[in-house]
C-alpha cells in the first residue's frame, strides 16, 4: 500500500526452506482484529507472486496482507449484510477457484506432483538450486528437475529429434536449452490436452440452445421492425444563405405562397419543376434530387407544426442551403412479417442475443443439469464491462464448462482440501468484501434528496451528462461535499489549461478532475484508518510492524521527520501527497501539505511542478503567512530554473503590489533589475566575487 505506512516484516525464518516449508502451513502467525493470518497465506503469496523473502517486494506484499485483513474486518463490522453476499458469491466462484488451483498451481507449477514429492526431491538435490531463494520461489524449477530425472529416455529421444540436422555427424547433446524446451513442450501439451480430456472424462456437454421461430421472434420484437417516421416537405434551395434569408425574412407563408417562391427562385432544377415538392422523406435517409443529408433537418421538422417553415439549413452532402415547408408528418409503420422474414432468420442463425429463462440448462454433466443461464448472468454481473452479445454468451458458457471439468478433477484428487485452496479462498473472500466496501464508500450519499434533485434538474450529472438521476446521485453528492480548497488547488495548479475561464466559470470542468482526487483520497483514508485502528496479535517472534497511522498529527510528524531529518525526499513526497489526499477536508492540513510538497518538488528539481504547486498554494490560501514566500519562490524558479523571464516579471510585479512591506522586496527588486538587464547584474556580481577571491 502507498505512503509506506503499513506492515513491515523481517521475514528471515517465517517461510522456511526444504521439507519444513511444506508441512504445517495452517500454523497461525497473527490475528488482525481477530481475523487469522496463517503461514500458508505467506506461502501462497510467495508462490503466486514469485516474491523473494527479505526484499522490498516481500515487505510491501506483507504490508498489503495485514492492511487488507484489517479493511476486511472493518467492512464486515460496518456491513454485516456483506456476509450473505459473500456466501452467495463463493458458491458461484468455487469452480473458478478450484480451476485456478488445478491449472496454475498443480499442473503448470507442480507438473502434477504432490508438494511432498517435490519437497523430498528438493532436499535430496539441494546443490541443484540457489541457496539465496526459498523453496516456494523454486517449486516450479524443482518440478522441472524431477520431471527430467523421471523421463530420461524421453529426453534423449527429444534431444535426438531436435539435433542439428545440417550436420550428419553431430553428436546428440542434452543441453540446458534442450531440457528447458523439453519441459516447456510438456507444459504446452498439458494446456492443450487436459481441458478436452476432462470434459470427456466427466461427460460435460454444452446443450444446443433452442432459438425461437421467426414468427415468435417477430411477435416479441415487433417494435424492432418498423419503417422510420418522416415528413412530406417542399423546399427552396440556394447556394447563397444570405439571399435565402432575405427571401423569407418576416414572411408567414402558406403552401401556395411557398410554392410560388420555389418555382421562381429555387436553384434545384428537379424540384423547381414541381414547385419545390420533395415529397416523403424518412428519418435517417438522404433526401432525393441531389439534396442529400441536411444537418438537423429532421430534428427541426419534428418541432414544427404542419404548415410551418424551417430555418435555413445546410446540406452536409452538397454544402448548399435549404428552407423546408412541412406539409405533414409520416408515421412509422409496422413492416409485415414477409418483408423481414429473411432478415430475422439470418439474425436468429448468427447474431441475435439469446433470451433465456434463468433456469435454462446450458451445460450437463453425465446427462444431468450442471450449469444454467443464471450462472452466465452471475458472470455478467461480476464483469460489468463485458459486452452482452451472443458471441460473449457462447464464450462464457464454454469457459464455465471448462471450469466445471477442472473443478471436478480438482475435487477428485483432493485439491479442494489443499492448503493452496484454503489460502486462495481466504484471499478471494478479502478481495470480494473490499470490493463491496469500496463501492459503498465511494457511492455514499449524505446530502438531502431534494438538494440532489434540484442540482440534477439544473445541470444534470456534473461529470457524465448521459446518466440518469439515480445513476448520478454519488456525483451530485460529491459536488456538494467536495472541499473548496481541493477545487481551487486543482484549478490553480493547472490554470493554463482553464484560461481564459475564471475559477467560477470553469468550476464544472475543474470538478471533473477534482472529484476523482476526492474519491481516491476518501478511499485511501478508509484503508489507512482501518489499519491505523487495527488490533494486531503476533504469534511469531520475527514479525515486526511499522507504526500504524493513528492520527493525522502523527502522520504529519512522520512526514516532517522524513524530509527535515532523514532527508529522504522521495518518501517524504509520498507521505505528504498521501496526507493531503486523505485529509483535504481539514484545511490546515491541506495547506501545510501543499506548501511542503512545493518545497520537495523544488528539491527534486521538478521545477515546473514546483512552480505550479507554489502558485496553487498562494492563490488557494492568499491569507496564509506563507503566501508571500510561495509567490517569491515561484517567481525565482520561473526566472532561475525555467528561464521564463516574462512570467517571472509578472509574478514579481504582482508580489510588489500585494506585499509592499515584505522583507523579500529587496531581493525582488534585484531580481527584476537583473531580468531587465538581461542578466548583466548577475554577471557583474559573479565577476566581483571572483575578483575578491
Amino acid at each position: 500500500m502507498k505512503k509506506g505506512l503499513l506492515a513491515f516484516f523481517s521475514f528471515c525464518t517465517l517461510v522456511f526452506t526444504g521439507c519444513n516449508s511444506i508441512g504445517e502451513k495452517d500454523t497461525l502467525v497473527a490475528r488482525v482484529n481477530g481475523e487469522p493470518i496463517y503461514k500458508e497465506d505467506y506461502a501462497f503469496m510467495m508462490r503466486v507472486g514469485n516474491i523473494v523473502p527479505n526484499t522490498e517486494q516481500m515487505r510491501k506484499a506483507s504490508g498489503s496482507l495485514f492492511s487488507r485483513k484489517a479493511l476486511y474486518t472493518v467492512a464486515l463490522q460496518k456491513h454485516p449484510e456483506f456476509k450473505e453476499q459473500l456466501a452467495a458469491h463463493n458458491v458461484s466462484l468455487e469452480n473458478y477457484l478450484l480451476t485456478f488451483v488445478y491449472q496454475r498451481l498443480y499442473s503448470m507449477d507442480r507438473l502434477m506432483y504432490s508438494d511432498d514429492e517435490l519437497a523430498f526431491f528438493y532436499d535430496k538435490h539441494r546443490d541443484m538450486f540457489p541457496d539465496s531463494l526459498a523453496y516456494m520461489n523454486l517449486r516450479d524449477k524443482v518440478a522441472d528437475a524431477k520431471f527430467i530425472e523421471a523421463n530420461q529416455d524421453s529426453l534423449r529421444t527429444y534431444a535426438f529429434l531436435h539435433r542439428d540436422m545440417t550436420d550428419s555427424n553431430a553428436e546428440v547433446k542434452i543441453t540446458d536449452d534442450i531440457k528447458e524446451r523439453f519441459v516447456s513442450d510438456h507444459r504446452q501439451r498439458i494446456v492443450r490436452e487436459t481441458g478436452p480430456a476432462l470434459l470427456k472424462k466427466f461427460n460435460i456437454q454444452e446443450t444446443e440452445i433452442q432459438m425461437p421461430s421467426v414468427e415468435e421472434y417477430y411477435e416479441k420484437h415487433k417494435d424492432w421492425y418498423m419503417t422510420p417516421n418522416g415528413f412530406v416537405v417542399y423546399h427552396v434551395e440556394s447556394a447563397d444563405s444570405a439571399a435565402l434569408a432575405k427571401r423569407f425574412k418576416n414572411k408567414k407563408l402558406d403552401l401556395k405562397a411557398f410554392m410560388k417562391i420555389a418555382s421562381k427562385f429555387s436553384e434545384n432544377k428537379e424540384t423547381k419543376k414541381v414547385k419545390g415538392l420533395v415529397g416523403k422523406v424518412l428519418v435517417g435517409h438522404p433526401l432525393p434530387y441531389g439534396i442529400g443529408f441536411v444537418q438537423n433537418m429532421f430534428v427541426e421538422l419534428d418541432t414544427l407544426a404542419d404548415g410551418a417553415v424551417s430555418s435555413i439549413l445546410k446540406s452536409e452532402s452538397t454544402g448548399r442551403f435549404h428552407v423546408f415547408y412541412r406539409v405533414s408528418a409520416v408515421a412509422s409503420e409496422q413492416k409485415p412479417l414477409d418483408r423481414v422474414r429473411k432478415t430475422i432468420a439470418h439474425e436468429l442463425a448468427t447474431t441475435a442475443n439469446y433470451e433465456l429463462d434463468s433456469s435454462y440448462v446450458l451445460v450437463t454433466k453425465n446427462g444431468e443439469p450442471a450449469l444454467r443461464e443464471k450462472d452466465v448472468l452471475i458472470a455478467y454481473d461480476d464483469n460489468p464491462m463485458m459486452v452482452r452479445s451472443r458471441k460473449t454468451h457462447d464464450q462464457v458458457v464454454s469457459a464455465l464448462a471448462l471450469q466445471l471439468a477442472f473443478a471436478s478433477e480438482a475435487r477428485e484428487i483432493g485439491l479442494d482440501h489443499s492448503w493452496e485452496y484454503r489460502a486462495l479462498q481466504r484471499q478471494s473472500d478479502v478481495d470480494y468484501i473490499i470490493k463491496l466496501y469500496r463501492t459503498s464508500v465511494l457511492s455514499q450519499v449524505t446530502v438531502p434528496e431534494d438538494s440532489l434533485k434540484a442540482l440534477f434538474e439544473r445541470m444534470g450529472n456534473p461529470v457524465h451528462q448521459s446518466l440518469s438521476y439515480e445513476q448520478s446521485r454519488a456525483e451530485l453528492n460529491d459536488w456538494f461535499t467536495i472541499p473548496e480548497n481541493l477545487m481551487k488547488r486543482t484549478y490553480y495548479y493547472a490554470e493554463e489549461d482553464y484560461l481564459p475561464l475564471t475559477y467560477e466559470q470553469a468550476k464544472q470542468r475543474v470538478f471533473e478532475t477534482a472529484f476523482l482526487k476526492l474519491r481516491s483520497g476518501r478511499w485511501d483514508k478508509e484503508v489507512v484508518t482501518s489499519w491505523g485502528t487495527a488490533k494486531v496479535d503476533l504469534f511469531a517472534d520475527n514479525i515486526t510492524l511499522l507504526p500504524q497511522e493513528q492520527s493525522v498529527e502523527l502522520a504529519m510528524r512522520a512526514a516532517d521527520s522524513l524530509y527535515a531529518q532523514a532527508k529522504n525526499v522521495e518518501k517524504a513526497y509520498l507521505a505528504w501527497d498521501g496526507i493531503r489526499d486523505r485529509y483535504m477536508d481539514i484545511d490546515s492540513v491541506a495547506k501545510k501539505a501543499t506548501f511542503e510538497l512545493a518545497h520537495i518538488l523544488s528539491d527534486r528539481e521538478n521545477f515546473n511542478e514546483a512552480q505550479r504547486e507554489y502558485r496553487a498554494f498562494y492563490k488557494t490560501w492568499p491569507d496564509s503567512p506563507d503566501a508571500e514566500k510561495a509567490m517569491f519562490s515561484r517567481g525565482f524558479i520561473l526566472n532561475e530554473n525555467l528561464h521564463k523571464d516574462d512570467e517571472a516579471l509578472k509574478v514579481f510585479e504582482e508580489f510588489k503590489k500585494l506585499y509592499p512591506k515584505s522583507d523579500l522586496n529587496e531581493s525582488v527588486d534585484w531580481l527584476v533589475q537583473n531580468i531587465k538587464s538581461g542578466g548583466k547584474l548577475a554577471d557583474d556580481l559573479m565577476k566581483k566575487i571572483e575578483a575578491e577571491e
